[in-house]
């Protein structure tokens, strides 16, 4: 039933914010009021690890996410591994270069956007692949056919830190520089993970959501799909990344496009929060929407990681 009701088009949820939102334009020509992007979420001083020690979510709606996928092929150049999150065996793919004649090499943990994991992922990734970086693109739970219940940004997260803790181990991979970078549905995840895990040497998020508020506020769509109460206001804080924006553990960079005017208070607010808990934290608007400032992003983000090397 869930199967069903919920699966939307990937591309749909790729752009999970973007392609949803109502758009100012529209607004404006209505007789509807516009929007208020500015931050809905309550901020908090606790660590954002204490919080969901002491939380249980509660899932009203058990099943896979809000996509629908193709069978996972493995790219070239990558191979296919398992990592293990609590009782679930989640795939992901990875590169092996060809070479340990360089000894230890740096990695990036790369999370893709929407809810299922294709080839266009992988692809993104190159530039740090060429560059002599390791990388690992996760699924998590549910996703691709795969056990596991959707919960939206809540056990997702604790996905995302056994993939880590996979690369980090990985043979080849300086766990001293490992990397995570995320974009759209990954970007926020990366930023809830870089607020928990304290082995990332640097954080990159790309177009996250920071304020599930305003995303269930605002998104077409987006209440039908969440699978907790998006009227509970716990269910909501603990998945936005906002409202811990103090608990990051890494330096960060947060990018967005010009045309995603729904990021423009709450992503610079986020990266003001950290800093004024000490953390080098940075916001940039790159020039796109919610999928073309992805490219000139990676960019950015490599010659983030590299700086980050060389201190």
């Amino acid at each position: 039933m869930y199967h069903t009701l919920f699966r939307l088009q990937k591309r749909c949820c790729f752009a999970a914010f973007a392609s949803l939102l109502i758009p100012v334009a529209a607004v404006a020509q209505s007789s509807s009021p516009a929007p208020d992007y500015h931050p809905m979420v309550g901020i908090q001083q606790e660590d954002l690890a204490v919080a969901r020690s002491h939380f249980e979510t509660k899932i009203q709606r058990r099943g896979p996410p809000p996509a629908e996928w193709d069978d996972m092929i493995t790219p070239a150049g990558a191979r296919e591994i398992v990592y293990v999150s609590g009782t679930l065996q989640l795939k992901a793919w990875i590169n092996t270069p060809v070479s340990s004649d360089l000894g230890k090499r740096p990695a990036v943990l790369f999370l893709h956007g929407g809810f299922d994991l294709e080839a266009d992922a992988w692809d993104s990734t190159r530039l740090f692949r060429d560059a002599g970086y390791i990388v690992m693109t996760p699924t998590t739970r549910g996703e691709n056919g795969q056990h596991g219940v959707f919960t939206m940004y809540y056990d997702e997260v604790a996905d995302v830190l056994r993939a880590a803790d996979y690369l980090r181990a990985e043979p080849l991979v300086d766990p001293k520089r490992v990397f995570v970078m995320g974009h759209s549905v990954g970007g926020t995840l990366a930023l809830l993970a870089a607020e928990i895990y304290p082995y990332f040497r640097g954080a990159v998020s790309v177009s996250g959501s920071p304020d599930q508020a305003l995303y269930l506020k605002y998104a077409k769509g987006a209440t039908l799909n969440a699978p907790f109460d998006p009227n509970d206001a716990l269910e909501v804080q603990i998945r936005s990344p906002l409202a811990y924006a103090a608990s990051i553990k890494c330096p960060a960079r947060l990018f967005y496009g010009t045309q995603e005017t729904y990021y423009a208070f709450t992503t610079p607010r986020l990266a003001e929060i950290a800093r004024e808990h000490g953390i080098d934290a940075q916001v940039r608007a790159i020039e796109g929407d919610h999928a073309s400032n992805l490219t000139t992003s990676i960019k950015l983000a490599l010659e983030f990681f590299q700086k980050l090397q060389a201190k």
